[in-house]
């Protein structure tokens, strides 16, 4: 029976810890977060009696390792800010630990473009030391990677990869579904895509107009968006590819825009009334944070919140010198749905953490074959069959099209 840490009490941390405490080969989790208020309301809301909390500060490195060698857990699982990877991984890796999280933080570490994102720069002394840490492994990145790999070993030649990340949220009062620092955050960044190297593209620009399938069914614009996969995909993917971007798009963008536009998540001083602020802090400081688990039932059970997600992966390459388009994307519960199935999460964090969850369920059970610091599309064949099948089972499907290029 195998022991597992989660840190971080947020709406990640609140699914994957319901879904790793139904899982038969957990038989304990441990939830640690430095506020005690959020874990006993997750505690409170999950019930089950295999999940117990801790107290941790994901800044205090020393501590962190202490706690995991006492705990002598066969995994951590990073679900606070990507601000607290490295302190997170240093401790793992002094424990011995195994290590997955969903998100990076920042590209480009030092500048060094060989390493895409921060976590890579640990990839050596993980693998001497033969304990592996599944990066970037939650919806996306983490389901778009491995859709994107579904194509790839089909394809003989890879011309582009093109990632999309559409919502539709509608509530009676502001919300953000997604941790507000990191999603404001990515809005604000340039976007990185891989065009036969990395290229930096400004943020909203790349407008593009896409037909996404069922169960959305729209016609949505998106844009480029700062996101992993264009980092790590062209590194990892096992075949050369001319061209990877991410875009992200939802009917509430040219509001994000305006944000943008107004400088409000700038963090130049600015004086107001002989006092220098940063517009950046008030601004995060007057936004919501995400819902709580009961507030978020409470939201859906009085109908003030309906949301649904998608995501989607197209690839184009060559087979047996024909040209071929691959059309994947996922079909997962709305909000409704999603917290009718685990109570307190909407389609977004069902998407992201049982992703991360199943991930993880792999993790434990040694079906993840590699060894050192990894993203998910370095899966093979085997790994991707067993992550679709658990992935199935929670609710979440995914559906692909292969059509001839004319």
């Amino acid at each position: 029976m195998k022991k597992v840490l989660i840190i971080g009490a947020g709406a990640q941390g609140a699914v994957i810890s319901w879904v790793l405490s139904r899982t038969d080969d957990v038989n304990e989790i441990v939830l640690g977060d430095i506020d005690p208020s959020r874990m006993n309301e997750i505690v409170e809301t999950n019930k089950s009696k295999k999940l117990k909390t801790g107290k941790i500060d994901a800044s205090n490195t020393n501590n962190m390792m202490a706690f995991m060698k006492d705990g002598e857990f066969d995994l951590v699982v990073n679900a606070t800010l990507p601000a607290f990877n490295d302190n997170i991984m240093e401790a793992c890796y002094g424990a011995k630990v195994n290590y997955l999280d969903m998100a990076g933080n920042g590209s480009f570490p030092g500048g060094n473009k060989n390493i895409p994102t921060d976590q890579l720069q640990y990839a050596k002394k993980w693998e001497d030391a033969s304990i592996k840490a599944l990066i970037l492994a939650g919806s996306d990145s983490g389901t778009t990677d491995i859709m994107a790999k579904e194509a790839v070993d089909e394809l003989d030649e890879i011309d582009s990869i093109r990632i999309k990340d559409y919502a539709i949220t509608e509530s009676e009062k502001p919300v953000v579904l997604w941790q507000p620092q990191t999603y404001l955050e990515d809005l604000s960044s340039n976007a990185v895509i891989w065009d036969n190297g990395y290229k930096e593209m400004a943020p909203f620009t790349g407008e593009e107009e896409y037909d996404f399938p069922m169960p959305i069914g729209v016609k949505g614009k998106v844009y480029y968006h700062s996101h992993e996969e264009p980092l790590t995909i062209p590194k990892f993917v096992g075949k050369p590819v001319k061209y990877v971007d991410f875009k992200m798009g939802e009917p509430a963008s040219m509001l994000w825009k305006s944000i943008i536009d107004l400088k409000l998540m700038s963090e130049e001083l600015i004086d107001v009334d002989g006092k220098k602020i940063a517009p950046s802090e008030v601004f995060l400081k007057l936004l919501p944070p995400t819902p709580k688990a009961k507030e978020l039932v409470e939201m859906i059970r009085n109908g003030e919140l309906l949301s649904r997600l998608i995501l989607t992966v197209d690839v184009y390459g060559k087979k047996a010198d024909k040209d071929l388009h691959y059309q994947l994307w996922t079909e997962g519960p709305s909000a409704t749905a999603a917290c009718e199935r685990i109570p307190g999460a909407s389609d977004i964090s069902y998407a992201t953490a049982v992703s991360a969850a199943q991930f993880s369920i792999m993790m434990l059970r040694d079906q993840v074959k590699h060894i050192g610091v990894f993203p998910p599309e370095v899966f093979d064949k085997e790994e991707r069959e067993t992550y679709y099948k658990i992935m199935n089972d929670w609710g979440i499907k995914i559906h692909k099209k292969v059509e001839m290029i004319l």
